[in-house]
């Protein structure tokens, strides 16, 4: 039960109405406000009657003073009573006293103060020299007004008015007087009655509280002090104005209070106008109650509105709000609204729900895919992992420990997959010596990836095997990871150390038929030199010795035509043995015959050529002069055939340990990666050739050159030979 109050209390369809209600609120307080409104006006209504009530009272009083007087000058001039006839007089008094109820007594006064007659005999003596109109007349002689409450006639609250009866000699014969009831008159004959609302009541007072007119039952209270203190005090203060106080019967009322100048009475007199607050607010509590019902009309039909409204618009929107955010925290993706897509807040908010639970169930199937993806993924891993030729290690960044290894690291190794994994690479025989792993393991906290080229681990067997090993570091579900991945190159290390002796024997094979080239060179140019050439010029010498000899006349032009074809074979043979060993490189050194070498081509091409050298302080070593000079003399051949140059300059300096050859044109260049893939391809000798000589001598050879830039081929060579190893 609390549980359905609370959610009644705290559901939106409560609130919707709360939000109702409180949209009915400002109706009412603006009726509350019309009706404090309403009573306020009433009030001053109140007010403004009871100074219209003081103005008719005025009227009153003036219009019951002139009919007296003139009532008292028509007595006064009747016969009957000019007459002095008691009888005749009483009888006209009695007759007039009968057609003029308003008055308590009428009649006539010698000046001595004895009664001459009156309609009603005095209830009690009087003297009439106390009264004060008696006494008025005599002085003013002229029609005058007593005080109140002096006059009392048969028990009666009246006002007594006199009026003077002159003789014939004009002296004061007698004062006729009129004693006007005022009960009686404010029963019957005031028009305030008539004017008074229902209910209400009219009381003037004097000074002293004293109630001189009251309506309605003037007779109990004309003369009696108004027994309200506290309303009597309020009303001596101030003029006028409107205050509420309790009635005689203790009923809260309202009183209309004016001070007003009376004729009938001495001084000023207080007039009340009162009326029950019940009463005056009788209207505007009926139009209040009227209005509050229809406020509360309205406010129970706009409940009931809202109430199918609140159903037909929003709750039901968001029922099926709740509803499918339900089924779609249950897990329920396919969870719709179902509801039409419309423009206002609750359509875009059920269409944005229905278009978010739509991206999830897709972003789910995305994600089922990849999951699926992912599960072949890693079987495809696994796989390549489990047949995988390289051994490889998955340890925990953090701690080293190895968390998996494959079939490869087992074989290679020999140890058994359980021996391995739990513990840390470097506490596993095979690594447990290496101090390479726990600084390369250090080196991962600062690098991703670390490459070992060449350790050499020990397997279980005792044997040695040569690995290459790479670790890497990835980042999987926020942890680190390092794959260690081990290859063993033990063939491949022991293939390349063949290769390597193979290497060194062509090596050695190929820097002994060179000496043998050079040596053969040598011998070939020594034999050109020394025999052939000996003999060519003893020939040449013994055909010019013919030529001068007398009686060969004859034999002129043939042994001329011979000693031209020895001397031109003389020429090619000494260029032949330049070219193939030139004495000077054996006999003055490298510097004279680049020197030598540079000029001859020159001379031969038409180049522009310059040779500098740095002195050099001693002969090298045999090898380095002949493969330096060969170098030279392949690169100054292809200037000739291939560059096109107009210049060359050969340029041969020590530094750092080095002998350095630069031999530098101006010719067209070439591509050098073109030209060297051409040369591995056996198109062209001459580039691996020159690169054969200086790797052969211990140095290196590299081509700096560019299409239409020339060309740089700078050697290096050792100063200092060292006999390779046989």
């Amino acid at each position: 039960m609390g549980k359905f109050f609370r959610q009644l209390l705290y559901g939106l369809r409560f609130r919707l109405l709360v939000l109702v209600i409180l949209a009915c609120a400002p109706l009412v307080g603006l009726t509350l406000h019309t009706a404090w409104d309403d009573r306020r006006r009433q009030v001053a209504d109140w007010q403004q009657r009871s100074k219209e009530m003081v103005q008719l009272a005025g009227r009153e009083e003036e219009k019951v003073i002139g009919q007296t007087r003139q009532l008292l000058f028509a007595v006064a001039e009747s016969s009957q009573v000019r007459s002095g006839n008691h009888k005749e007089c009483k009888k006209y008094l009695d007759q007039l006293f009968e057609s003029y109820p308003r008055y308590a007594n009428l009649g006539v006064i010698k000046t001595n103060g004895d009664f001459l007659a009156s309609a009603l005999p005095a209830a009690e003596p009087v003297q009439p020299a106390d009264l004060q109109f008696f006494r008025r007349v005599l002085k003013t002689r002229a029609f005058a007004i007593g005080d109140f409450p002096v006059g009392h006639t048969n028990s009666k609250a009246t006002v007594n008015f006199g009026c003077p009866l002159f003789d014939q000699s004009g002296q004061i014969q007698a004062v006729v007087f009129a004693a006007l009831d005022l009960a009686w008159f404010n029963r019957y004959e005031s028009e305030l009655q008539a004017q008074l609302p229902k209910d209400a009541t009219w009381t003037q007072i004097d000074q002293r509280g004293t109630i001189l007119v009251r309506n309605p039952a003037p007779e109990k209270w004309i003369g009696q002090p108004l027994p309200q203190k506290g309303l009597m005090q309020t009303v001596s203060s101030e003029t006028n104005g409107v205050v509420e106080a309790l009635d005689l019967d203790g009923v809260p009322s309202f009183y209309g209070f004016t001070s007003m100048h009376s004729q009938l009475f001495p001084g000023d007199v207080v007039t009340l106008l009162g009326i029950p607050k019940q009463v005056l607010f009788a209207g505007v509590e009926r139009m209040l109650a009227r209005n509050l019902a229809g406020v509360a009309l309205v406010g129970a039909l706009a409940l009931v509105l809202g109430w199918a409204a609140s159903n037909l618009l929003v709750l039901r929107q968001v029922r099926a709000l709740v509803n499918s955010s339900a089924r779609l925290a249950s897990g329920d993706l396919s969870a719709r609204t179902g509801l039409p897509q419309r423009g206002d807040e609750l359509g875009r908010l059920t269409g944005a729900f229905d278009q978010m639970a739509q991206s999830l169930e897709q972003r789910d199937l995305k994600h089922q895919q990849a999951e699926k993806a992912l599960m072949a993924s890693e079987m495809r891993y696994h796989r390549l992992f489990d047949t995988a030729q390289d051994g490889i290690l998955i340890l925990d960044a953090a701690t080293g420990r190895i968390d998996d290894v494959n079939s490869s690291v087992t074989e290679m190794l020999g140890y058994a997959r359980d021996t391995l994994i739990g513990n840390k690479l470097w506490e596993i025989s095979p690594f447990k010596e290496i101090e390479a792993f726990k600084s390369a393991f250090a080196e991962l906290e600062r690098q991703d990836c670390v490459r070992l080229d060449d350790l050499s681990l020990m397997t279980i067997d005792g044997g040695s095997i040569h690995v290459e090993f790479v670790s890497n570091v990835y980042q999987i579900n926020g942890g680190r990871v390092v794959q260690c991945n081990i290859r063993n190159i033990s063939k491949r290390r022991r293939a390349e150390g063949r290769l390597q002796e193979y290497s060194r024997k062509l090596q050695v094979l190929s820097r002994r038929l060179v000496e043998v080239q050079e040596t053969e060179r040598r011998h070939i140019a020594l034999e050109l030199h020394d025999e052939i050439g000996q003999a060519l010029t003893v020939a040449e010498l013994n055909l010019q010795a013919m030529l001068e000899s007398p009686g060969t006349e004859a034999l002129l032009p043939r042994l001329k035509e011979s000693l031209e074809v020895v001397e031109r074979v003389l020429e090619q043979v000494h260029d032949l043995a330049l070219n193939l060993r030139p004495s000077m490189l054996d006999d003055l050194g490298l510097e004279p015959a680049l020197l030598w070498l540079t000029n001859r081509q020159a001379e031969l091409t038409g180049l522009q050529a310059e040779f500098e050298a740095d002195a050099l302080e001693q002969r090298l070593d045999p090898v380095i002069e002949t493969e330096c000079f060969r170098v030279a003399q392949e690169a100054l051949t292809n200037v000739v055939r291939h560059a096109q140059a107009r210049t060359v300059n050969v340029d041969l300096r020590t530094a750092n340990g080095h002998l350095h050859l630069r031999v530098r044109d101006d010719g067209r260049g070439f591509d050098v990666t073109t030209v060297l893939d051409r040369a591995v391809r056996g198109v062209s000798l001459g580039l691996l050739s020159m690169e054969e000589r200086a790797a052969r001598a211990g140095g290196g050879l590299e081509y700096n050159s560019d299409p239409g830039q020339g060309t740089e081929v700078h050697a290096w060579f050792p100063l200092r030979w060292q006999t390779p190893p046989s």
